[in-house]
C-alpha cells in the first residue's frame, strides 16, 4: 500500500510539471482565421473546422529559419509563414481522419521523436455539408509516403476535373500535377501521381516553374479570376523556401499571381481551401516576427 502511495503521489508531481508546461506550450500558440461578413480582416481563434493541415515542424534545440510575415499588397491584407527546410526543418501534411480544428491536426509520433510544430495552415477542400461524408477530403491526401483514407476510401486524385495536387518531400522542389479529366479536349483521363513524402490537392495553380499558369484551365471548384472571401496558397522559391499564406479577404488571381512572382519570387504555387476554413497556427517562441509590409494600393 505504502509503494501504491508513493508511486501516486510521483504521478501526481509529474502531473503538476507538465500540465502548466502544456497550457503554457498552447498559450504561446497563435491562432488566427477568417470571420466571413468582416470585410479584409482576421479573428484570433478559429472559426471553423479544417480537412487537414500542412504544418511546419523543427527539431528541438536546433536552429531553424522560419518567418511569420503580415502585410497588405494592393489594399489586401495577409499572413504568411515563411520557412527554410533543412535536415531539421522541413514542412509535411497532417490528417485526422476527420475534419477538425487546425490547432488539433499535428503528428503525435514526430512530436514524441523531439520534433516540434512550429506552425501550419489549413489545406485541402472537403466534404461540409454533407452527411455521413463530412470531412471527406476533395482529392489527395498523402502523408509518409502511403495515401490516407477517410473511413475505407483512399483519398487519391482520381475524382474529376477541376483540380491540381502538390507533391513534395521533405527537401527539394515541390511538383505540381492536374489529375482529371480533360474537359477541354475530350481526352478522358490526364495527369500523373507522384511517388512522394507529401501530396495535397488544391483547387487551381497560380505559378508553375516559374510561370503564370492554371493546369486545371479554369476548371476548378470556384470561378477562376474572381475571389470575395479569403483563401489559403502555398508556395515555394525555386531554392527551396515554402510560404504558407493566408490572404483575408477578395483578390483577384491576376492580383495573386503579381504578389507570388513580384513579391515573393515564387516558382510554384497552388491555391487551397478558403472561406472560413482560412486559418494560421504559429509559436511565437520559435517562430520569428518580421517587420509588417506594405505596398502601395495601386491597380
Amino acid at each position: 500500500m505504502k509503494k501504491l502511495k508513493k508511486i501516486i503521489t510521483v504521478l501526481c508531481v509529474s502531473l503538476a510539471v507538465l500540465l502548466p508546461q502544456t497550457m503554457k506550450a498552447e498559450a504561446e500558440m497563435v491562432h488566427k482565421a477568417w470571420g466571413q461578413g468582416y470585410s479584409n480582416t482576421f479573428i484570433l481563434g478559429f472559426n471553423n473546422a479544417v480537412g487537414s493541415a500542412i504544418n511546419i515542424y523543427t527539431l528541438k534545440d536546433t536552429e531553424a529559419s522560419i518567418v511569420h510575415h503580415t502585410g497588405n499588397y494592393k489594399g489586401i491584407n495577409y499572413d504568411m509563414l515563411e520557412v527554410m527546410p533543412s535536415e531539421t526543418t522541413f514542412i509535411k501534411v497532417d490528417y485526422m481522419g476527420h475534419a477538425e480544428w487546425l490547432n488539433n491536426i499535428y503528428d503525435w509520433g514526430l512530436v514524441s521523436e523531439g520534433y516540434i510544430r512550429a506552425g501550419g495552415i489549413n489545406a485541402n477542400y472537403y466534404a461540409w455539408h454533407t452527411v455521413p461524408n463530412y470531412g471527406q477530403p476533395v482529392g489527395a491526401l498523402r502523408m509518409a509516403g502511403k495515401w490516407t483514407y477517410f473511413g475505407s476510401e483512399p483519398n487519391v486524385p482520381d475524382y474529376g476535373s477541376g483540380y491540381a495536387t502538390a507533391y513534395w518531400d521533405r527537401t527539394g522542389l515541390m511538383k505540381l500535377v492536374y489529375s482529371g479529366e480533360d474537359a477541354v479536349n475530350g481526352t478522358g483521363w490526364i495527369g500523373e501521381k507522384v511517388e512522394s513524402e507529401c501530396a495535397v490537392s488544391g483547387s487551381y495553380t497560380y505559378i508553375v516553374e516559374g510561370e503564370r499558369k492554371d493546369l486545371t484551365d479554369g476548371y476548378g471548384w470556384y470561378a477562376y479570376h474572381s475571389n470575395d472571401y479569403a483563401f489559403s496558397c502555398l508556395a515555394q522559391k525555386e531554392d527551396g523556401t515554402y510560404y504558407l499564406i493566408n490572404f483575408w479577404n477578395g483578390m483577384r488571381d491576376e492580383k495573386v499571381q503579381d504578389f507570388l512572382l513580384d513579391e515573393l519570387h515564387a516558382y510554384n504555387a497552388i491555391r487551397l481551401d478558403g472561406g472560413t476554413s482560412t486559418s494560421m497556427c504559429y509559436d511565437d517562441e520559435l517562430v520569428r516576427e518580421a517587420e509588417p509590409a506594405e505596398t502601395e494600393d495601386t491597380e
